[in-house]
């Protein structure tokens, strides 16, 4: 999630997983999950993870243009768009001042497997077109179910001295290690 309030950090993830029935989680901290959002994952493993993206709204450019970089930049991920509900919904809409620009919820779940997930960019908040394409490059990779890193890329943006509004070679890094063996 991109907060423009510090404060509701918390707040907002916690609301985030009362949504979906979680508790406060541990991350593990080894090297191979650092930054993984919990034990939230797809239940899919392989040399092509195969995960679709229903895209709709004003900002569908810039969604379309996040799902793209992601294609082209992580080795296994194979991230279809689709014109119907599935994997992953990535939408925009006025949600009024709620001190988030963009937020990823967990929709559906089995123990800790992903089953549908969100990312939404508020458009409440006025942001360039490379911001917004940030903004979901963060959130739909948070529904794959990585946390916010400070490793120069977009899992950064917002939260560190990250400017980059792209995925980064450490998040192909953190995508083959979470799935490839799962």
């Amino acid at each position: 999630m991109i907060d423009r309030v510090v404060g509701r950090r918390v707040m907002v993830f916690a609301a985030a997983l009362a949504l979906v029935g979680g508790s406060l989680l541990t991350v593990d901290a080894s090297p191979a999950s650092a930054h993984n959002w919990g034990n939230w994952h797809w239940d899919r493993t392989g040399s092509q993870i195969v995960i679709y993206n229903y895209i709709y709204g004003g900002t569908t450019a810039q969604a379309e243009a996040a799902r793209q970089d992601g294609w082209n930049k992580v080795g296994i991920l194979y991230n279809y768009a689709v014109n119907y509900h599935t994997d992953i919904s990535v939408f925009d809409g006025n949600f009024g001042n709620t001190g988030w620009i963009g937020l990823a919820s967990l929709e559906s779940v089995s123990g800790d497997h992903i089953l549908h997930g969100h990312a939404r960019y508020n458009t409440y908040y006025s942001a360039s077109s490379l911001y917004i394409q940030g903004v979901y490059c963060q959130e739909i990779f948070h529904t794959y179910g990585f946390d916010h890193s400070n490793t120069g890329d977009c899992m950064g943006l917002g939260y560190f001295s990250s400017t980059t509004y792209y995925y980064g070679p450490h998040n192909n890094d953190d995508f083959y290690n979470r799935y490839r063996f799962h």
